[in-house]
């Protein structure tokens, strides 16, 4: 017969395996590559031949019927199956809510993975959040370490989760 054991259990920092890290941030290429094709590549692959396009850059726009902003998508083709692609919302201002997030990934098609390369809030010309990306850098300390791609890859999957909520879809190329 066992004991009662405790209901929460708390496992120290060194019983956290590095691998288990790993395995958490390739599910969550994975799954973020699923959302990303969900609102974006499926319906663009019906509309054109975006693998083969013979242009390297694509402007899209993802909107919604909800009382939301659009998103603006470049997307930069280095390859047949490797597609650097930057989201952000336009230029606009809702109820005195400026809207500035952005997200740059890479697409890795054959793989069906999505690795976030940066995410936070846009860098504006006139302003306070203004800094060098050498002093980003030090803050951070090791920027590509496993728990810093795993932490922006986790808040990218919670924004593409918001964006299937709000019903985001494929408008239009630019």
């Amino acid at each position: 017969m066992k004991t009662n054991a405790p209901l929460f259990a708390v496992k120290e920092r060194s019983a956290v395996k590095s691998e288990n890290l790993v395995d958490n941030l390739y599910s969550t290429y994975e799954q973020n590559f699923k959302i990303i094709n969900q609102i974006l590549l499926s319906p663009l692959e019906s509309q054109t031949k975006f693998k083969f396009s013979p242009e390297p850059h694509m402007h899209l726009l993802l909107s919604s019927n909800h009382y939301v902003p659009d998103i603006h998508v470049e997307m930069n083709f280095l390859s047949p199956y490797t597609v650097d692609v930057e989201m952000y919302y336009g230029e606009h201002d809702l109820e005195n809510i400026s809207y500035t997030y952005n997200v740059k990934f890479r697409l890795f098609l054959d793989a069906k993975i999505l690795e976030v390369k940066e995410t936070g809030l846009c860098r504006s010309s006139g302003g306070e959040i203004q800094e060098s990306d050498k002093e980003a850098s030090k803050k951070s300390g090791n920027s590509n370490s496993v728990q810093n791609k795993l932490t922006k890859n986790l808040l990218v999957h919670e924004w593409f989760n918001k964006l299937i909520v709000l019903e985001y879809t494929f408008n239009k190329i630019q």
